[in-house]
């Protein structure tokens, strides 16, 4: 899998040029520059004589998880969703604060008028059926 990305991202700095080539170049699209850090971490830390020094690199191969993330910029369908789900944060960190609260008030409810009630367990119907001991 790491050679198909590795490739890719090959093909694409020989189409565009690497940096310096203009406002079409690899490194200046910023999720070019997510998957060339995450092919270079990759090879660099798949050398043996070099993997103990590169143990931090390991991390960066998370970044591949962001690749599906370019289908958003491309889909305005799904640029919309996102940003919408994106911008009702605040309302929905709002909506679980008042449902804590709630959660709380019927936590000290039900702490005051059951407290003390269910102490014991009561099993005499179980006694005489045999099918439990106590």
């Amino acid at each position: 899998m790491n050679a198909i990305f590795t490739l890719e991202m090959v093909l694409k700095i020989l189409a565009q040029g690497f940096l310096l080539n203009g406002p079409k170049s690899y490194l200046r699209d910023s999720w070019n520059i997510i998957d060339f850090v995450s092919v270079l971490s990759s090879l660099l830390s798949m050398n043996p004589n070099t993997s103990n020094n590169f143990k931090v690199l390991k991390i960066l191969r998370v970044l591949k998880v962001l690749r599906p993330l370019k289908m958003v910029s491309r889909n305005k369908g799904l640029k919309i969703s996102i940003m919408s789900l994106i911008k009702s944060l605040p309302d929905i960190g709002n909506l679980q604060l008042i449902i804590i609260f709630f959660l709380f008030l019927l936590g000290i409810l039900h702490t005051t008028l059951f407290g003390g009630l269910f102490w014991s367990c009561k099993f005499d119907h179980l006694r005489g059926s045999g099918s439990m001991s106590f």
